[in-house]
């Protein structure tokens, strides 16, 4: 066979394996809703594998709503669960879009923002899946009649010029090519948008029940609406470890995604369970409104 012909067909191969995996968001249909306005209900899962099995995760993918303002868009709702609801959203257009996800320590990587558009309508609740490793089947068959055609043609011209056979592929690289395999997390969100109404805890970083690995982890809380940056309270987020005691730590503002955020001035204990409270009076939203209530998890660090 040409060199040229088969150096195309490893090229098709090489692009195969390189865009199979990519993050995929779709709206998957609706359903009725109770109460005012309309809602979006969201889901997200590492690959193919956790969705066929009906398992979101991980924690700390960030999620956001947005609807459409004129010509641009405005935040209305953001999560850090792989699972949650908002509803009570006034009819017309949204968008759903993943910017970014927090990595075991808590710091902020971005994605590719992969985004989709829906209708909003009264009465109803929009449901969206995310995949973030997702595999498009037509690339798949693709690449597997590449790689077969390829391992024909290098055998037949192993056999007719006496050259050694190719080596099978690595197990690794069908392993990335075909599906990931890590641990999962369920839980579910928010649902309450409403600015008139007191802000709330959409979610929080870690997961409670969560064994972290970081020494130094940043802990995030996920707000429903935008806070006043100067009502941030310097001891509203205490963490006291069951072994170590009180823990000291700084506590800010992230305006970009309305968290509240929590940094360690120390090493976390290895093997002490955590206990974390967010205090009422810890923030305040545009309209001067405190939480309603405390927002309290424990997670563990690792040993």
């Amino acid at each position: 066979m040409p060199r040229r012909a088969l150096a195309a067909l490893l090229v098709v191969g090489q692009l195969t394996l390189t865009l199979s995996g990519c993050m995929s968001v779709e709206a998957t249909g609706t359903r009725p809703l109770q109460g005012p306005g309309g809602g979006v209900s969201v889901q997200v899962f590492p690959d193919d594998s956790a969705r066929r099995a009906g398992r979101p995760g991980p924690d700390g993918i960030l999620g956001e709503v947005d609807r459409q303002s004129g010509r641009g868009w405005v935040p209305v709702f953001r999560s850090l669960n792989p699972a949650w609801t908002v509803a009570g959203l006034p009819p017309g257009e949204y968008r759903v879009r993943f910017p970014a996800r927090l990595d075991a320590s808590g710091n902020v990587v971005r994605l590719s923002d992969k985004s989709t558009t829906v209708a909003v309508r009264e009465g109803a609740v929009t449901d969206v899946r995310a995949v973030l490793d997702h595999v498009s089947t037509g690339l798949v068959v693709l690449g597997v009649v590449t790689v077969v055609a390829i391992a024909v043609i290098l055998t037949k011209e192993s056999r007719d010029h006496g050259l050694p056979l190719p080596p099978p592929p690595p197990p690794e690289l069908l392993d990335a090519v075909f599906y990931v395999s890590i641990n999962l997390a369920a839980s579910s969100g928010w649902e309450n948008p409403e600015r008139s109404l007191p802000p709330a805890v959409t979610s929080h970083f870690p997961a409670a029940g969560a064994v972290v690995a970081a020494r130094r982890p940043r802990l995030v809380f996920s707000l429903t609406e935008p806070l006043r940056p100067t009502s941030l309270n310097a001891d509203g987020v205490t963490v006291l470890g069951e072994a170590s005691g009180l823990v000291p730590g700084q506590v800010s503002y992230d305006a970009e995604n309305w968290w509240v955020v929590w940094q360690p001035a120390v090493d976390l204990a290895p093997g002490d369970t955590f206990h974390v409270t967010l205090a009422k009076d810890a923030v305040e939203d545009l309209a001067g409104h405190d939480l309603t209530a405390p927002v309290s998890f424990t997670f563990r660090t690792a040993r």
